[in-house]
């Protein structure tokens, strides 16, 4: 049996849909069962690119209808809406955005190009050398949906080979921390695996915790990338608390694939209850190119909703 169908059997409440928000106020509990539930739950929408490519009206409606209160944009933002008109339909779905992520300077008709040659120019303005222009580009729209966390997706693997270049990938980090804090926006990073492997036996995710100022950079934590590095979910919250406001509930299976959230490996019950100990706001569901993405936003919220920790 599947932990999934395992915890749906033993668990006696159905939990409300929605978005995490902090521990004390968004906590349903049973004090006789000493039993915990997530009272929100959201989605981070790149789970769902092929759909909000063919219909973005349609899949923001889909995603709420599901029970789903709110949703992260994804480094593609919001594929050429207006934030204006981005606010009207979440308002409308009654859903909340209030995780952002950094979105790259890029020309007009960028939507338009063909698929190869828009990765491409999507991953040369992604650059470091770029980071601080994005980071300004992005903060406007930030503000305009009343977001405090903005996150850069990832530094490319390529970025990571020297300890001269991890060093310098701090420094930028710091000073995008900055550039967020002057309009109360906590700069953050989500990470890969690429992170998690050592450069002269330093672990430069590590070296990124302990050398970026806590008050400006926050870190978003990603389970399925943790792992996949050989990281201990467990261990980074226990030595880094407050370090990370946000996670991507996102599993992995037994191949080191990815999977729906609960048909997995991970123990999601133990990582969310350290996550919000260590002071963890807000959780999204990910998974990377699902094979069938509306199937897996599917099972991965209906796993969330009843489990319990």
């Amino acid at each position: 049996m599947l932990r999934r169908d395992f915890l749906y059997l033993t668990s006696g409440a159905v939990l409300s849909s929605g978005f995490l928000g902090s521990c004390s106020q968004h906590l349903v509990r049973q004090d006789a069962l000493e039993i915990s539930k997530l009272e929100n739950i959201g989605l981070q929408l790149s789970t769902v690119t092929s759909m909000m490519l063919k219909d973005f009206e349609g899949t923001l409606a889909r995603v709420a209808e599901i029970g789903y209160d709110q949703v992260e944009f994804s480094a593609m933002g919001f594929l050429g809406r207006e934030a204006d008109y981005v606010q009207q339909l979440l308002t409308k779905n009654n859903l909340g955005a209030p995780v952002g992520r950094i979105t790259p300077v890029l020309p007009e008709g960028f939507l338009q190009l063909p698929r190869d040659e828009a990765y491409q120019l999507f991953r040369a303005r992604s650059k470091p050398e770029f980071l601080l222009e994005n980071v300004n580009n992005s903060i406007g729209d930030a503000e305009h949906l009343g977001q405090k966390y903005l996150n850069l997706p990832a530094m490319m693997p390529e970025y990571f080979a020297t300890m001269d270049q991890v060093k310098r990938n701090i420094e930028l980090l710091n000073q995008a921390g900055d550039l967020c804090a002057e309009h109360g926006i906590l700069f953050g990073y989500h990470n890969h695996n690429w992170e998690l492997a050592p450069i002269d036996g330093v672990v430069p995710y590590d070296l990124m915790l302990e050398q970026t100022d806590p008050g400006k950079v926050g870190f978003q934590m990603d389970a399925y990338w943790i792992v996949k590095g050989g990281g201990n979910l467990d261990d980074y919250l226990t030595r880094f608390p407050d370090r990370f406001p946000s996670c991507h509930m996102k599993d992995i299976d037994t191949k080191g694939d990815f999977a729906d959230v609960g048909d997995g490996e991970i123990d999601f019950p133990a990582f969310t209850r350290k996550a919000i100990a260590q002071g963890a706001k807000h959780f999204f569901v990910e998974r990377d190119n699902p094979p069938a993405p509306e199937q897996s936003i599917e099972r991965s919220y209906a796993y969330l909703n009843q489990m319990t920790f």
